[in-house]
């Protein structure tokens, strides 16, 4: 806090004030830190000291006219936060003087300790972590908003807020809980666009009002109706009855959390809060500060919270619900976490700051794409011991890799920071066959945001592929640096601020394709290929890991969202020499679908009319293909007569043969699942139509690749002969 005065210019005349503070012979009061502050009548600041020691001198400026000064000492606030009411607010003692110019002035302010702690200990420690609900590879995932400001409210205490109601209010409370309404809820739905709608443009962080003692309501409309039925209810409705006004406010009071819902939903207007803190996020999201809660004050306080983000010139609200009563933090309890979730499309993040339990000079291999390496057979710590020659690299719930495939990786700190170690190399090979082929597929990059001239840019930070001059030494990648040149990481796009290499695996496994009759054509090259991860020091060498205490570790969890703990690697036999190499099993075969007309006794339906004549007691055989070179497929098959399933065989899967057919009464298909209205027996000729659809396993380890998939559908009809 600067200790000049706010108009470094000043009138010409000026006037000493000497502010001598007495305070108790105590550690705690000569480490407090306090502070004299001098304020014009209308409460402008006019100068500002810290008290360290001894007196201090306050300079004010001296008009034409005598003017009456307020000199305030108390707890040492920023500049921007020096308001004489906030000061005041904080327990800070005020004395007035008359300045005129007539010489210096002097002013003694004995201060006990008690004041002193209390303004300690009036403190309310508040700390949250800002995230952003997105989807990330066709999954929810929820990631840090960095670099934005969080403005803490305390709305007025709930009796302030019923002593002021209005009498009109109060008649149409007594309405409301005489006869219980559905209150409606806060729009479900955020708003598009920057700026914030009429209730706001993140409607959905957690509804405080939904409490235990308001009968678990989990809405307004059970709330209200809860309210009808549980005992709280029931006094509040008899003083809504025959109480006075006053009666009835103190009811109300009494029975706050079973009221809250009703004031959120309609008298939500009547509440009003005031600006105690503001704060900024980190790279993680996190955010702290303090506010002044009052001397001794028994009351917990009630919060609301903002969050802001600079857009060119302009600061967005990227999350503040309304209504102010529905997203309230009642009775907040000092120091405890709260999280605050935002939808806005313009909310920055950075990439998640999930702990990693895994020592000193770590290396931790997280994932193919989004897929944990503890989900992979071969590769997990959970999966060693149902780990086979077969499923080794398949996922635990047996699917393949194919497309690109992108490894994330993380490393500690220490490696760029103490070790000299800055960079890294990615190959791949068959398994067990043939030299390493280093992962040249893509440039890997990481977004970074930084501000010029008050506006936002982004920029891309290059990881690799990296040679001379770039590097010490061809394909090298380099390890991400704590923080970027300048700003900070993000905003997260996934996959590219993920991944630490990508390799094409249709490269070497193209798959096979087929002809139209479901014969195959290629060969195929599929099978299990490892993955090498090698370190790097800053002048290009290989490093060995041993002497530098460095250990290579995978996850022994599947979800990575949270606190990622995690296993020697070494341990599961996925360390040789100085390099980490894992195992992902590779597919890139496509499924074939193929419906084949259906037959009656071996013949089928009339190739140019496609109608099948039967006769009762006939069998109908629907036939068809589902084919995956390798069985990663399932298939559904369907048949329709006109809009109703009459044959419905869900997610079956394929095999290796895919040969397949179902057999039913004919007679039979022309009266399942008739709509209302039609009688059994009453069509002599009804269409149909047969759907097939394969559906491919192989993922990328972001999402499954439904390319490979396919379908195929059959039309005929039947009719009596």
């Amino acid at each position: 806090m600067a200790d000049k005065a706010a108009n470094p210019k000043g009138p010409e005349k000026s006037q000493t004030i000497t502010v001598s503070v007495s305070l108790p012979d105590d550690e705690r009061a000569r480490k407090a830190p306090l502070a004299a502050y001098a304020f014009s009548q209308g409460g402008k600041l006019l100068d500002v000291k810290s008290i360290e020691q001894g007196d201090v001198k306050l300079r004010v400026p001296v008009g034409a006219e005598a003017s009456n000064t307020r000199v305030v000492v108390g707890p040492r606030l920023d500049r921007d936060q020096a308001t004489v009411q906030e000061i005041l607010r904080r327990g800070g003692i005020e004395r007035h003087l008359r300045v005129d110019g007539a010489g210096d002035l002097e002013i003694t302010f004995p201060i006990d300790l008690g004041t002193i702690l209390c303004w300690l200990r009036g403190l309310c420690f508040v700390r949250g972590t800002v995230l952003k609900q997105t989807t990330l590879g066709g999954q929810p995932a929820q990631l840090p908003v960095c670099d934005a400001t969080v403005e803490v409210y305390e709305v007025d205490p709930f009796p302030i807020i019923i002593a002021r109601l209005p009498k009109d209010v109060i008649d149409r409370l007594r309405e409301v809980i005489i006869n219980p309404i559905p209150l409606p809820d806060p729009p479900p739905d955020p708003l598009p666009g920057p700026f914030p709608g009429p209730f706001g443009p993140d409607p959905l962080p957690r509804p405080t009002f939904a409490q235990p003692a308001a009968a678990s309501a989990g809405s307004h409309r059970d709330a209200a109706m809860a309210l009808a039925s549980n005992r709280a209810g029931e006094a509040v409705r008899l003083a809504a009855m025959t109480a006075s006004d006053l009666q009835f406010k103190q009811a109300l009071v009494a029975n706050e959390l079973a009221i809250r819902p009703i004031l959120c939903a309609l008298f939500w207007r009547f509440f009003t809060m005031q600006l105690v803190a503001t704060t900024s996020t980190d790279d993680c999201g996190h955010f702290s500060t303090w506010f002044f809660n009052g001397c001794g004050n028994p009351d917990k306080p009630d919060l609301y919270f903002r969050v802001l983000q600079r857009w060119f010139f302009f600061d967005i609200v990227i999350y503040g619900p309304t209504p102010v009563p529905c997203y309230t933090y009642w009775n907040y309890t000092c120091g405890t976490e709260v999280t605050l979730v935002t939808y806005h499309p313009l909310a920055r993040t950075c990439p998640p700051c999930a702990p990693v339990v895994a020592g000193d000079n770590w290396v931790l291999f997280v994932a193919i794409g989004a897929t944990s390496m503890n989900a992979i057979y071969g590769d997990s710590p959970a999966l060693q011991g149902t780990t086979t020659a077969t499923n080794k690299g398949l996922t635990g719930d047996g699917r393949p890799f194919g497309a690109i495939l992108r490894p994330q990786l993380l490393f500690d700190n220490s490696l760029r920071e103490s070790l000299g170690v800055k960079y890294y190399k990615l190959s791949w090979r068959r398994a067990g066959i043939g030299s390493w082929t280093p992962m040249l597929d893509e440039d890997i990059y990481r977004h970074y945001t930084y501000d010029v001239a008050g506006l936002p840019v982004s920029a891309l930070y290059k990881l690799g592929p990296l040679s001379p001059p770039d590097a010490p030494a061809a394909n090298l990648f380099e390890i991400p640096p704590s923080l970027p040149p300048q700003g900070v990481w993000g905003p997260v796009i996934a996959p590219t601020d993920y991944q630490n290499g990508a390799f094409k695996s249709t490269l070497p496994a193209p798959g096979i394709t087929y002809n139209a009759d479901g014969t195959e054509i290629g060969f195929d090259y599929s099978g299990q290929f490892e993955i090498m991860l090698e370190l790097f020091d800053t002048a290009g060498n290989p490093v060995n890991i041993g002497p530098l205490g460095i250990k290579y570790f995978v996850p022994n969890v599947d979800d990575l969202t949270g606190t990622i703990t995690t296993t020697d690697a070494s341990t599961i036999g996925l360390v040789s020499g100085n390099a980490m190499i894992v195992t992902v099993h590779v597919d890139n075969n496509p499924t074939f679908a193929k419906v084949e007309p259906p037959t009656i006794s071996g013949t089928p339906a009339d190739p140019c009319c496609g109608v099948l004549d039967f006769s009762p007691g006939d069998t109908v055989t629907l036939p068809w293909l589902a084919k995956h070179k390798n069985g990663f497929a399932t298939f559904t098959f369907t048949t329709k007569r006109v809009a109703q399933v009459v044959i419905n065989i869900p997610s079956t899967p394929v095999g290796l043969v895919g040969t397949h057919s179902t057999s039913a009464n004919a007679q039979t298909l022309m009266d399942t699942n008739l709509p209302p209205g039609c009688q059994a027996g009453g069509c002599s000729a009804a269409a149909f139509a047969s759907v097939e659809y394969v559906t491919a396993l192989a993922t990328d380890g972001w999402s499954r690749l439904s390319g490979l998939d396919s379908w195929d559908f059959e039309a005929f009809a039947l009719q009596k002969k």
